[in-house]
């Protein structure tokens, strides 16, 4: 399971069920088209045909009494019924479900889903995502963060566009560590050995230790690999790990377990509620911005629909609703200001938090995983189970 999985869903949405009443009171055929450019367009069709299946992760929207406030308001909006499921538990999982059919050009039950970058730059390398058409996003031109618009993993934004992110960086308790942390390095020092927590998701460990080497990920070589790798094993070596973590990380800095992990964003800023000692930051060489993003499936029934939804959520009215909810990165810049306007105190923090609206310093320092294909994958997979199986 990745960090994503459900029972993180459901700790990341328990304390801010109260929020979304404040927000809310505020086997086809294809069509062969071609475009003004000429190209050719294979949607399954250019109309709105009133339904839209959406496949998401658990607990990433908006919720009110048993409902969804930003589902509701677009089905009143445009009349569009949206069949939303929560069946996403992990990336590889959920791809798995989908693999057969989109290989074989065949249609899958979706309209819509929503995965991390690398994945959307696999499926788009395999041929199973429709490519967008960005007259139909215009709230998306208008109100994406920069840091959002024409992305390494799919440039020009051609496949998808950004439903939420997060950060990947380095969480700790100035109280047990005695001194303020600033790199990743310092989860090396031993001085907390037995009291680092690192995470056992490859993507997340390896980028992160390269970019501490000087490294880019998204431009790493099989050596920097290899040397990645030898860091972390004299890292396990040494003592320094007390365990290679999944979403239960959180659970261990808690109790003071660990003194020092790596962490996401979105889970340090829930604990801080409780533990206001708790400190995140992005390390001096960089963390990595991971973003789940919303993408149409190949021959899927309702694109038109989809890319409907896709614009809709980046009203910055909609967005901070979400957003109010999920705690995540907001990929909508304006939303801060309508959340920082509300007069409960909690959604004031919500809209005060750079772990929701970065600044423009922590955007600068942030980086993206490598688009692995399907060799390099198996590689980084290979020596990273080697770390934490060892």
């Amino acid at each position: 399971m990745t960090r994503r999985d459900l029972l993180r869903r459901v700790g990341l949405g328990a304390g801010a069920a109260s929020l979304t009443a404040f927000l809310a009171a505020c086997g086809i055929s294809k069509e062969d088209t071609t475009t003004e450019e000429g190209e050719k367009n294979t949607l399954t069709t250019t109309e709105e045909v009133g339904n839209l299946n959406f496949a998401n992760w658990p607990l990433y929207i908006d919720r009110s009494q048993g409902t969804r406030p930003t589902i509701d308001d677009f089905t009143e909006a445009t009349g569009i019924t949206v069949n939303y499921k929560e069946v996403i538990d992990d990336n590889e999982g959920f791809f798995g479900t989908i693999q057969e059919p989109l290989s074989n050009d065949q249609a899958v039950e979706w309209d819509m889903i929503v995965v991390t970058d690398w994945m959307i730059a696999k499926m788009a390398r395999l041929g199973y995502l429709e490519e967008l058409d960005h007259e139909q996003l215009p709230n998306f031109t208008a109100n994406a963060g920069a840091i959002y618009k024409d992305p390494g993993y799919d440039p020009g934004n051609k496949y998808s566009v950004p439903w939420q992110s997060g950060i990947t960086g380095v969480a700790y308790n100035p109280e047990l560590t005695g001194r303020e942390l600033t790199s990743f390095d310092d989860l090396f020092d031993p001085a907390f050995a037995g009291k680092v927590g690192m995470f056992k998701e490859m993507r997340d460990t390896i980028s992160l230790t390269m970019l501490s080497m000087g490294v880019e990920p998204s431009e790493s070589t099989e050596d920097d690999l290899v040397a990645a790798q030898q860091k972390l094993l004299q890292q396990r070596d040494d003592g320094i790990v007390r365990n290679y973590y999944g979403n239960e990380y959180a659970d261990a800095l808690v109790r003071g377990d660990i003194w020092a992990t790596m962490a996401w964003s979105g889970d340090v800023f829930q604990l801080q509620f409780d533990q206001p000692e708790l400190q995140f930051y992005v390390p001096d060489t960089g963390g990595i911005l991971w973003v789940d993003n919303m993408a149409i499936p190949d021959n899927a029934a309702a694109p038109i629909d989809a890319m409907r939804f896709m614009d809709y959520v980046y009203d910055p009215e909609v967005a901070a609703q979400i957003t109010a909810w999920v705690n995540y990165i907001c990929p909508v810049p304006a939303a801060q200001e309508i959340l920082a306007s509300a007069k409960d105190k909690y959604t004031q923090t919500v809209a005060n938090s750079p772990l929701v609206f970065p600044t423009p310093e922590m955007e600068a320092n942030l980086h993206h995983y490598k688009d692995l294909d399907e060799d390099e994958e198996a590689r980084w997979n290979d020596l990273f189970g080697e770390i934490i199986q060892g």
